[in-house]
């Protein structure tokens, strides 16, 4: 999965914006784990390769809108980057939900794209409510709505503040990684209905 699925930033002192090697940390700690407990059970990557995973052009198509909106300066152009990139995201995550931990990824998604789209970016708290950071991030406002769901959970360790969605995103991620490097059932490589990867050690 992509690294750049992430809203997260990096302080509410000095937020980071997603795409910097900051932003990306919590994308990169969840394919760690995933690739770590998918070997620990048992994986292999010549499973990863073999795996029904479909529309990778929507993927690839949201991880490139989402580095191009992660430098773009503030703007409607910026945020339509964004935005679009999710929509891609989420298709992708939709048209795989048969796998393992995918339907964690396109809530994680969901999740930080209504937020972004119903407050004009993603707010985040500590942060000067007039400050911007690029197309996706703003510091929290005293209009901004769903706000439980915002950029409000301060991770120390990572020196970042995150929002429920990257949570549950992560966790998904990790999953999916882990699940992909399993061996496929026997209905899922026979080509029958059965298409969901299950962990086997």
């Amino acid at each position: 999965m992509t690294v750049t699925m992430m809203s997260s930033v990096r302080s509410a002192a000095q937020p980071q914006v997603a795409g910097t090697f900051e932003g990306m940390l919590l994308s990169l700690i969840a394919v760690a784990v995933g690739l770590t407990i998918g070997a620990l059970a048992g994986g292999s990557w010549r499973h990863a390769a073999r795996a029904p995973v479909k529309n990778l052009a929507l993927l690839l198509a949201g991880a490139a809108c989402e580095c191009v909106a992660a430098w773009w300066g503030s703007g409607w152009a910026g945020f339509g980057l964004v935005v679009a990139g999710f929509a891609f995201l989420l298709g992708f995550a939709a048209s795989n939900l048969a796998i393992t931990g995918m339907v964690l990824v396109a809530a994680g998604l969901l999740s930080n794209l209504v937020v972004i789209v119903v407050n004009g970016g993603m707010p985040v708290r500590g942060a000067p409510a007039t400050a911007t950071y690029g197309p996706r991030h703003h510091g929290l406002r005293p209009g901004d709505h769903l706000t439980g769901l915002a950029d409000v959970v301060h991770v120390g360790f990572l020196g970042q503040t995150i929002s429920a969605g990257d949570i549950v995103l992560a966790v998904g991620v990790a999953t999916v990684i882990a699940a992909l490097l399993q061996p496929a059932r026997r209905g899922e490589a026979t080509g029958s209905p059965a298409r969901t990867r299950t962990w086997t050690s």
